[in-house]
């Protein structure tokens, strides 16, 4: 007899039209925030500049799809996903649970796609008004995110020419594996790559990836607390806290230390490995570590000194039967991890040889005090101005009043193995980041090398706060159950996510950046393989010369100048020459770096400056005036040097 219930699930073509919908929705609001934007495909130029273009095609798809095949209508669809994941938060007999979801394979994408788009919009309003400014606006400390610009354009731009020399960099010319002097976070340059190659403007993607390390590290740690609390509120609460700390905050000039995704999906794949002793699941523990490691060198080697106290909870709770499954599970993804790292590595300690260690004065400054995890950040609206002249920098550790607390209701008894791994975990970590104010830092220190090359032990906070959000995750599932009306469990975990909500706000002052690069690099179009010096040339470099990077990135000639986590000393030789500039000792050394031309930027220095310094340069035969534009209404110079 004919079933008369319909399927299970729409046909193909009403789920493509669907994801087609929501794709020109979701541009709508990208154009609507960011003044659109070009894509060339093969030659084709694709301009997406009017979103209510976007609109209609997005409504008319939508009206069309629904007309042809009026089941599953796509916002059923997209509402089931939150109704199927609430619906299966019942308590279960132990605190922790099976890790199997009962969940319908058919309703996993749905639920996927809820809660993707649910952090997504949460980001977009714990980041306002950064979201209407995607393609022109960053934070007002602009060297990092300008040098994070080009770090992604640069991945981009090498990866297809010549990937031998990926990391032989267009900056610090003629200096060796330059990209390496910082985090070259490959991970999210390959995610940025297709849209750059695109034609995708480098401002935009930037941001785009810079607010997914936000909304992914919520969805991910929504994937990990449900896993082990089958509670959705609950997890829903450590996906908050784990997005929007105020630590990111602090750090929101920096990519590489937003990219923290990697973190929950590894400790979920970790509890998978111990619970199941399968191979598949040991195997994506390692890579989600791997990934983690390339998109921020940092959190790599902090996370997996983390990782040690969790799995040792975690192997010593295992069943005896999985224990060595689970091992070699583990084994293997260890050895994956390390063939996809290791030859990266290669590049970072070639260049620790011409560029030397961290000096520990640095390390010092960087070690943080207990009593900065009560300092905030002076973005966060609550504490921020209750903390002026109390902090330092990267150390205005503030985690909040009701994480904290509600982390400690976690650990009270009867406690699991898991929740005191985490304990441990939260307590390696503190005790990490105190760096030389520590015993443990500095035995790392002098015993593992890769800690060798970190100058910024406070930055371990990071993993403080993965720790706790993971112990609010338990904490609020245990409170929630605690309440036998549904309404009352539902107002918990309103009250306290609105609450954290109020403690993590921070406002986010943005600089707009210029779309465009001066316009005396249009002169230089016949010389691709010209090295450049941009003037002017001061110290500290994170003054200037992030915009010359930046601008490189539209015609990416070598730079004798360049900012970055490291200079060779090559660099700071031509710092002290530059400043008798232009005498004979200084283009002697401008010569023997193979700098091609001078570009001087009269918008950059005062007036009297720059015209005292162009008529020196004018006077010189071995320097000749090639070009002569206007930018940011002031003069800018290219001279070409001759050899």
């Amino acid at each position: 007899m004919r079933s008369t219930s319909g399927p299970e699930r729409p046909p193909i073509w009403v789920r493509v039209a669907d994801a087609a919908a929501l794709v020109f929705l979701l541009l709508t609001v990208i154009v609507s925030a960011s003044d659109g934007f070009l894509v060339r495909i093969a030659g084709l130029r694709l301009s997406f500049r009017s979103e209510w273009r976007l609109a209609v095609w997005a409504i008319g798809l939508l009206v069309v799809r629904h007309l042809a095949y009026r089941q599953f209508p796509l916002h059923r669809r997209v509402r089931d996903g939150f109704i199927t994941a609430a619906q299966s938060q019942a308590a279960l007999p132990r605190d922790e649970v099976s890790l199997a979801s009962s969940t319908p394979h058919s309703r996993v994408f749905a639920i996927g796609l809820a809660v993707i788009t649910l952090f997504w919009a949460l980001t977009f309003a714990m980041t306002w008004p950064q979201a209407n400014l995607l393609n022109r606006g960053i934070s007002p400390d602009i060297g990092d995110p300008l040098l994070s610009t080009w770090r992604l354009a640069w991945v981009a731009h090498q990866l297809p020419l010549d990937p031998l020399h990926l990391f032989d960099a267009n900056i610090f010319y003629p200096a060796k594996h330059t990209l390496a002097f910082s985090d070259a976070m490959l991970v999210p340059a390959l995610t940025a790559a297709p849209f750059l190659w695109l034609g995708v403007h480098q401002l935009f993607v930037y941001n785009v990836m810079l607010l997914s390390g936000f909304a992914l590290s919520g969805a991910a740690m929504f994937l990990l607390v449900r896993s082990l609390t089958r509670h959705t509120g609950a997890a829903l609460v450590a996906g908050f806290v784990f997005a929007f700390l105020p630590y990111r905050y602090m750090h929101y000039a920096h990519l590489e230390l937003q990219m923290a995704q990697w973190m929950p999906m590894t400790l979920w794949a970790l509890h998978r490995t111990f619970s199941g002793g399968r191979m598949r699941d040991g195997i994506l523990t390692g890579l989600f570590l791997a990934c983690q490691t390339l998109s921020s060198m940092y959190y790599g080697i902090f996370f997996a000194t983390f990782l040690i106290p969790v799995g040792l909870a975690l192997l010593l709770s295992a069943e005896r039967s999985r224990v060595w499954p689970a091992l070699k599970a583990l084994a293997v993804g260890a050895v994956l991890a390390a063939i996809v790292v290791v030859p990266v590595t290669r590049p970072y300690f070639a260049a620790r040889e011409s560029v030397g260690e961290r000096p520990m004065s640095e390390v010092e400054f960087y070690s943080a005090l207990p009593k900065d995890y009560l300092v905030a950040h002076p973005r966060n609206v609550l504490m921020g101005p209750r903390s002026v002249g109390q902090g330092s920098q990267e150390r205005e550790l503030y985690m909040g009043v009701v994480t904290p607390v509600l982390a400690i209701a976690a650990l009270w008894p009867p406690l699991s193995a898991a929740r005191m791994g985490y304990a441990v975990g939260l307590a390696v970590a503190f005790e990490l980041s105190l760096g030389t104010n520590g015993k443990l830092y500095p035995w790392m220190r002098a015993h593992v090398l890769p800690f060798r090359g970190l100058r910024v032990p406070a930055r371990m906070a990071i993993v403080v706060g993965l720790s706790l959000a993971v112990l609010v995750g338990y904490a609020v599932a245990r409170i929630s159950r605690a309440r036998r009306s549904r309404t009352a469990q539902i107002a918990v975990i309103v009250v306290i996510a609105v609450v954290i909500a109020v403690e993590y706000r921070s406002r986010l002052p943005l600089r707009i950046v210029w779309l465009k690069p001066a316009p005396v690099y249009d002169t230089l179009t016949s010389h691709p393989d010209a090295v450049l010096l941009e003037l002017p040339l001061i110290a500290p470099d994170v003054a200037l010369e992030p915009i010359y990077m930046y601008f490189s990135t539209f015609h990416w000639h070598p730079l004798a100048n360049g900012y970055s986590g490291f200079s060779p000393p090559a660099y700071g030789e031509l710092l002290q020459r530059m400043k008798e500039f232009p005498d004979d000792p200084s283009l002697a050394t401008i010569r023997d770096r193979g700098v091609d031309y001078i570009i001087v930027h009269g918008a950059l220095y005062s007036p009297g400056e720059y015209r005292q310094l162009i008529e020196a340069m004018d006077q010189r035969a071995d320097l000749r005036l090639e070009s002569q534009t206007r930018w940011e209404a002031r003069e800018t110079r290219a001279y070409r040097v001759i050899k």
